[in-house]
């Protein structure tokens, strides 16, 4: 017989559904792999938080940005891990990053993200909430 709690224990998904316009999924998928989603409503229904991590084999030379300016109505942090480039823009200000960094976006902070060089990991956290796309 199956406990209370077992359904809080998960296993990680390939995250494959399309999301808002303004990123490219479908090419980041194949250029540079797969996501999963550790944690989500999707998974848990009562998870009051958002989780994705992407393995990041080898950027591309001349990787195309992917995610046009946006900014969400939640806060939430990109972690880089290992020896991974990102070029985050945060309103009108250019930052590269390089793992281990973390970068805490505010709800409401404009912002993109593009991998330059390297390889690692990115992990996403989000705080529930919606994640429709508020307009620059």
């Amino acid at each position: 017989m199956a406990g209370k709690t077992e359904r809080f224990i998960v296993t990680p998904q390939p995250r494959l559904e399309e999301i808002p316009a303004h990123h490219d999924a479908a090419r980041v998928r194949e250029e540079l792999g797969t996501p999963y989603i550790y944690m989500a409503s999707s998974l848990v229904p009562e998870a009051d938080m958002y989780f994705v991590l992407r393995h990041i084999k080898n950027v591309p030379p001349d990787f195309k940005p992917y995610v046009e300016p946006h900014k969400h109505d939640v806060s939430h942090f990109y972690a880089i891990i290992g020896e991974l480039t990102y070029e985050v823009t945060l309103e009108d200000e250019r930052h590269e990053v390089t793992g281990p960094a973390t970068i805490f976006i505010p709800a409401g902070m404009t912002h993109t993200i593009r991998p330059l060089r390297g390889s690692g990991y990115l992990a996403i956290v989000m705080r529930a909430g919606k994640y429709e796309v508020i307009a620059p």
